[in-house]
C-alpha cells in the first residue's frame, strides 16, 4: 500500500488520516502476525502428535491451552483499541493461512480509502486481493481519550454491493 485514497473528506480533516490510519493498519498486522504465529505452532503440534502415533480424530495434548493462550492474547491486543462492547462475542475462535488481513502487505495493489465528515467518526476501507478472492474490510472509527477507538467492522468482497457485519477484528 503506497498510496491513501480520500473520499468525501474536506481539507481540514485530511491531516487526521495521519494519526488515524496508521495505528489502525499497525493493529491489523500485530493481529495477522499473531494470528500467524499461532497457526504455525498448531500446525507444529498437530504434526509431532500424528509423528508420534496420534489419531488424526484427535486432540493433541495441550491443543486447549494453546487455543486460550491465543483468545487471551487476542484480547490482550485489541480490547484496548476497541470502543466498549464491540467484542461483545468476545475473542476469535479461529486462525488460519493465510491469515484474516495478510493481503494488506502481499498485495501490491492494495488500497486503503480515508472518510471523514464529522470530527466524530472517521471511516478507513481496505481492499485487497487474498488467495484469489478480493476482500473489502471497512472500520468505523470513533475518538477516545487515549486515540481513535474502532468502533465497528465489515467485510464483504469487491464485487458485492453490499457489507457484513464482522464481530472480530
Amino acid at each position: 500500500m503506497d498510496e491513501l485514497i480520500f473520499r468525501d473528506t474536506p481539507d481540514r480533516f485530511r491531516p487526521l488520516a495521519g494519526e488515524i490510519v496508521p495505528p489502525l493498519l499497525a493493529l491489523l498486522r500485530e493481529r495477522r502476525a499473531l494470528e500467524e504465529e499461532l497457526h504455525r505452532r498448531f500446525e507444529a503440534q498437530r504434526r509431532a502428535f500424528l509423528a508420534e502415533g496420534g489419531s488424526p480424530n484427535q486432540l493433541p495434548p495441550g491443543e486447549p491451552e494453546l487455543w486460550a493462550e491465543y483468545r487471551r492474547r487476542y484480547l490482550e491486543l485489541v480490547q484496548p483499541r476497541c470502543v466498549p462492547g464491540l467484542l461483545k462475542y468476545g475473542a476469535i475462535g479461529s486462525c488460519g493461512c493465510p491469515a484474516k488481513y495478510s493481503g494488506l502487505d502481499t498485495d501490491p495493489h492494495s488500497q486503503v480509502t480515508f472518510t471523514m465528515k464529522s470530527p466524530k467518526k472517521a471511516v478507513v476501507e481496505l481492499r485487497y486481493l487474498q488467495n484469489c478472492l478480493k476482500e473489502k474490510r471497512r472500520f468505523v472509527l470513533k475518538p477516545g481519550p487515549e486515540g481513535w477507538l474502532v468502533a465497528g467492522m465489515d467485510d464483504g468482497y469487491q464485487d458485492e454491493a453490499g457489507w457484513h457485519v464482522d464481530h472480530y477484528l
